[in-house]
Parts: structure tokens; C-alpha cells; sequence
């Protein structure tokens, strides 16, 4: 990233025209944003600067440029940050440097027909079809060899990711490393899933891995296209803590290879690059 601009000093805001500005899109464009690299601080620049703040609370999210901004922003250029580019695809890799954009939504949003924790409609129970069926099927089975499993938190919006990750860290700053910006959640991509059961008191907790239905699920899942996303052992690779419980669609076949070869998608994707 040695041809990418340096950050400007100073304070933009909507309407500011400034050569500098036009440097600012140049790195906002580099990220994979689609805006004008014009010198002009409108709102499509604007609206970008106010989602990269997001993940930075407790910055303000104002859509201003200054210098914590600036500070915030020279973090992802230093660890690569990318948009994803094919958020659609069944395989895309969503993690604290490759982040999806605010607007982004996946298509074909349903609701499972399987047992949640909230009774009530509500959007964290949406599934993309493809994810949702195979989830359905995965359930079914598990009925069939008498393990109860409790669907708990599937899509995530960005804004929800949002106000989730600045709650986090308020409430603790060391949660930064393990909890996801708005994003880099693999919620937002409609291809996960959080599960648990009674016998763990529907939590989410390190403890499900050692119940009868977390090692069920561990062993069965990739059957059915899922991965436990985030294995023990794993956390520098995939940048968050151990998750026994948050299962992620990625096929039969890819599920299956991976869980034989003991890699994170992370290196999944990396070793098919590398062929």
C-alpha cells in the first residue's frame, strides 16, 4: 500500500473542497469504496467516514474527518483493510480486515423452520434460503438422534453489529480483541448461525463445546455444508475467541475439507489461492 496517499491533516466535514480531500478518497477508494475521488467532501465521502467510525467507539460517528479519525483510519491501512469484494458468495471471507459496507444486505433472507430462544419475529432469525434449508436439514437430523439444539442469533445488520460492538466495549475495552466491528461479522452475511441448547441453559458459552449436543454438532454439522467457525487453538488466525457455538455455511464439500484438515476458512481460502 506504499502508492496510497498519506492521510491528510486537518478537519473535513460535508461541503469542504480541498486538494487534500481528494487524497482522502484515494485511501477511501483503496478500501474498496465506490466514490468520487473528486476533492469534494459530499455525502457519498461523508457517509463512508461515518461507517469506518463505527468501528472505532467510542469516536464519534459523525461523518467528520479530523485527527482520531485520522488515527482510526491509518489502523486499517496498516492491517490491509479491504472491503469484501463478493459478499454474495457462499465462501466470502468476513473478518475484522475484510469488512462488509454498511449498505450491504443478502439476498433471499428467510426464517428457518427450526426452535429459537425469542418466540417472537425478529430479524436475528433470518437465514439466506440456501443456508436456512441445510440448516433445517441439519436439525432434523439432530432430532432424529435426540439432541435438542436451539437456533439463538442468525443475520445481523450492520447498524445492529454496530450498537453491539460499542456496547462491548464500553463495557470492556479489552473486548476489542475478540468482539466484532460493524462489518467484520459474519452475521451480516445471512450464512450463520449462533446455536445452543437447555442442557448449556441456551447460553453462549466456552461450556457448550463439552456438551453431548455441542460435540454432536461438531462432528455432524460439515455433513451438512457447516463449519464451527471459530475453532480453539485458532483465535490468531481468525482474530476472535474460540465460538463452539456459531456455525457458517460454506457447502458440503468445502465443510467436509475443511473439518478433516483442521483449517480455518481463513486458511482454506489461502491454500486454494495458493494452487
Amino acid at each position: 500500500m506504499s502508492d496510497i496517499p498519506k492521510l491528510p491533516e486537518g478537519i473535513y466535514r460535508q461541503g469542504t473542497t480541498d486538494p487534500q480531500v481528494k487524497a482522502l478518497q484515494s485511501i477511501l477508494l483503496s478500501f474498496g469504496f465506490r466514490i468520487p475521488v473528486d476533492g469534494i467532501y459530499g455525502p457519498k465521502t461523508a457517509a463512508v467516514i461515518l461507517q469506518l467510525q463505527q468501528k472505532f467507539p467510542p469516536i464519534k460517528a459523525d461523518g467528520i474527518y479530523g485527527p482520531w479519525t485520522k488515527a482510526s483510519l491509518q489502523k486499517l491501512i496498516d492491517t490491509h483493510f479491504r472491503l469484501v469484494a463478493n459478499p454474495t458468495d457462499t465462501l466470502a471471507l468476513v473478518n475484522k480486515v475484510n469488512g462488509l459496507p454498511a449498505e450491504y444486505v443478502p439476498p433471499n433472507l428467510v426464517v428457518p423452520n427450526i426452535p429459537f430462544t425469542c418466540q417472537a419475529y425478529d430479524p436475528k432469525k433470518q437465514m439466506r434460503k440456501e443456508a436456512s434449508l441445510a440448516l433445517e436439514q441439519l436439525f432434523t437430523k439432530a432430532k432424529q438422534n435426540k439432541i435438542s439444539l436451539t437456533g439463538v442469533s442468525g443475520y445481523r445488520s450492520y447498524a445492529r453489529q454496530a450498537q453491539i460492538y460499542a456496547r462491548n466495549i464500553q463495557i470492556s475495552p479489552t473486548k476489542v480483541q475478540f468482539s466484532a466491528p460493524p462489518g467484520g461479522s459474519e452475521h451480516q452475511t445471512g450464512l450463520t448461525i449462533d446455536v445452543s441448547t437447555a442442557t448449556n441453559n441456551y447460553q453462549l458459552s466456552q461450556s457448550f463445546a463439552a456438551t453431548p449436543e455441542g460435540q454432536w454438532l461438531a462432528q455432524t454439522a460439515p455433513a451438512f455444508g457447516f463449519i464451527i467457525r471459530y475453532e480453539q487453538g485458532k483465535e490468531h488466525i481468525t482474530g476472535y475467541q474460540a465460538e463452539p457455538w456459531h456455525i457458517r455455511y460454506v457447502g458440503i464439500d468445502v465443510a467436509q475439507m475443511i473439518t478433516k484438515q483442521g483449517l480455518t476458512l481463513e486458511e482454506f481460502l489461502a491454500s486454494q489461492y495458493q494452487q
